[in-house]
């Protein structure tokens, strides 16, 4: 499997793709920010965001040259907070496991990243474990993971 994948650091032409993905009606559902988002608002997010003097970064995994999912990595002070997602077409695959441990492997381990997963969304949640992010709090709704 891997060696049709490619995880890289995203560029703006990969933009459009990561909005499609994002706004999937499951990769909403399954997202802390259920709302669709308009390109426009998109484009200019993800441009600030990661082009414009930011120390966050975006990683996609690509299979045979398309985009199948991202993983957004948003600095906060000392740490990061971390995004991923698959589209919906490619879950059950293990591209969000890959695509999560060679993000992480790539921008470098010595990092404290924070996660947040819906306890509705085990298979996210095993993704994280599986890379070495534990539980540190839950809420309601909200399993609250860390990596150090």
């Amino acid at each position: 499997m891997t060696k049709k994948l490619i995880v890289r650091k995203a560029n703006f032409d990969d933009a459009k793709r990561i909005w499609e993905i994002r706004n999937h009606p499951t990769a909403r559902q399954e997202s802390l920010n259920t709302e669709e988002i308009s390109l426009d608002s998109h484009l200019a997010w993800f441009w600030g965001k990661y082009f414009d003097k930011s120390n966050s970064i975006c990683f996609i995994i690509e299979k045979e040259g398309f985009v199948v999912g991202y993983c957004r990595l948003d600095s906060d002070g000392n740490k990061y907070i971390i995004s991923i997602a698959i589209d919906p077409d490619h879950h059950g695959k293990g591209f969000g496991t890959f695509l999560l441990g060679e993000s992480l492997r790539q921008f470098g381990l010595d990092k404290t990243i924070l996660a947040t997963v819906k306890k509705d969304n085990p298979a996210s949640l095993c993704i994280f474990k599986k890379n070495s992010f534990i539980s540190t709090a839950e809420d309601t709704t909200s399993i609250y993971l860390e990596r150090f």
